[in-house]
């Protein structure tokens, strides 16, 4: 059996799809093989035996990737999609140049999940903190993939502390990356954002997964507390120091 220093995981593939009877179609390839690929899509009038070109899309603005067209043949239709192999070896090798850029990523070394944190400072500039195995930092939740990060920091403060802040509110603090080598899988990189909250209504949800919380009136107190990182420590008087700063401005 295989055994890889790095967990690794495929992404999808995004393609555009041609045939004379369905024109132009915008599609998901997936499960791609050395013979061929699946590519998702719904209803269309082919049959197996006919011939189509896929070509690959770069699925963001980062991708600069080159974007080849190849002919295929569809070999079997199914209610989500089409199977289709490569019709000669010219057509495997262009695609695969480009594949082997997006496919089995090591995670840890190309992949991060994100975790988005929220300083939340009330209307009597007090910072809130939460306490997890025993250290204490700012409140937070994974981001889905596809999320907009503020969306989804303002809807966990609402549902899980009801906090009620507007995603524009939110304002970027800084972006750290955290790894460990021996477990290169739990690799994740951080987004701060700092906030005005209206406190008056705060309160765990039920089931929370952090122990207790606290109010820090002034910076003094951040010194006199065991948070989980020097980063999150450093990042709770910065927190103070934009409530001084927006203060003065308005």
């Amino acid at each position: 059996m295989e055994r890889r220093k790095h967990p690794r995981i495929q992404l999808p593939l995004l393609v555009e799809l041609q045939h004379p009877s369905v024109g132009r179609r915008n599609c998901v390839a997936r499960d791609v093989s050395e013979g061929g690929v699946f590519v998702e899509i719904d209803s269309v009038p082919l049959k197996a035996g006919a011939k189509v070109k896929l070509t690959m899309r770069n699925a963001n603005t980062v991708d600069s990737q080159p974007t080849p067209t190849v002919d295929m043949e569809i070999v079997r239709l199914e209610a989500d999609g089409l199977g289709c192999r490569f019709v000669n070896r010219t057509s495997r090798h262009l695609w695969e140049s480009v594949v082997r850029l997006r496919d089995e990523l090591a995670i840890g070394r190309d992949y991060f999940q994100l975790h988005v944190f929220a300083a939340c400072l009330n209307e009597m500039g007090r910072l809130l903190i939460v306490q997890q195995n025993g250290r204490w930092t700012f409140p937070g939740t994974y981001l889905v993939v596809g999320d907009d990060w503020r969306q989804s920091l303002s809807q966990m403060l609402a549902e899980r502390f009801s906090l009620g802040v507007e995603p524009a509110e939110l304002h970027l603090m800084t972006l750290e990356t955290e790894s460990n080598p021996d477990v290169p899988e739990a690799a994740v990189a951080k987004i701060y954002a700092v906030t005005r909250v209206d406190g008056s209504r705060f309160a765990f949800a039920p089931g929370e997964r952090y122990k207790s919380s606290r109010w820090l009136q002034n910076p003094r107190m951040v010194d006199e507390l065991t948070f989980t990182d020097d980063v999150t420590r450093g990042l709770a008087g910065e927190a103070f120091r934009w409530l001084r700063e927006q203060e003065y401005a308005g």
